[in-house]
């Protein structure tokens, strides 16, 4: 009888322990996923401002708007520019004072007061003679000069006056290629400003996407085919 006696206590103390089990707490209590956090929202930049900073100065926009590599381009090509510009200018009055130290020592001009005017007039003609006597003959007497020692030149030899207009003609190349350089500063500026706008405004729209769906119909009554396609930029 002491089997079927200790039979019978085990199975009362097993169940007693299921029963115990099932409304008792359980020894291990999974935990639950924490939900994955929203991704933060994007700084907000003002088109305006970042306009205006480009316009003043090349890449400063794209830099407070966070295109880097952008602002990087827009400060070197800045750069570059002015240093051109500072190139050329340099080098027209090299040869400014050059073509002016030339007439002086080959054409016995006197410098004080000269406008650019008259130095074109001296390299186009061998003397201040020859110079009035065309202008008589074309009757363009307002451009006469009537102050013959103040304004008097005589090559003395044909290729001295070419050389002088060989360094005449380079400083207003020089010039010319400086305002050029010029147009391209303000055009870098303008470029820079409007690129810096684009740049905001995907940074506010964050990096470019393409989303689609695709639907077949109501089910019902109007069978249809949609796909829907929408990018951002």
């Amino acid at each position: 009888m002491r089997n079927p006696i200790s039979l019978l206590i085990v199975l009362l103390l097993f169940g007693s322990t299921l029963q115990a089990g099932e409304s008792g707490p359980a020894l291990f209590t999974p935990v639950p996923a924490l939900p994955a956090p929203d991704p933060a929202p994007l700084e907000t930049k003002s088109k305006g401002k970042a306009f205006m900073l480009s316009f003043l100065l090349p890449g400063l926009g794209e830099y407070y708007v966070g295109a880097r590599t952008k602002a990087k381009v827009f400060f070197a090509a800045e750069l570059t520019l002015w240093l051109t510009y500072a190139g050329f200018i340099t080098y027209r009055e090299w040869r400014v004072q050059d073509y002016r130290a030339y007439a002086a020592a080959h054409a016995n001009v006197d410098l004080q007061g000269k406008e650019s005017g008259y130095f074109i007039d001296i390299g186009n003609y061998d003397s201040i003679e020859e110079y009035n006597a065309a202008k008589l003959r074309a009757r363009e007497l307002s451009a006469l000069y009537d102050d013959v020692d103040a304004y008097y030149w005589s090559w003395r030899d044909r290729e001295y006056r070419y050389r002088f207009e060989e360094l005449r003609i380079s400083a207003d190349r020089a010039d010319n290629r400086a305002l050029f350089v010029l147009g391209a500063i303000f055009a870098n500026h303008v470029v820079s400003a409007v690129d810096a706008v684009w740049s905001a405004h995907k940074h506010q729209s964050g990096p470019g996407a393409l989303d689609w769906s695709l639907r077949f119909g109501d089910g019902a009554i109007t069978p249809y085919i949609s796909l829907n396609l929408v990018t951002r930029f």
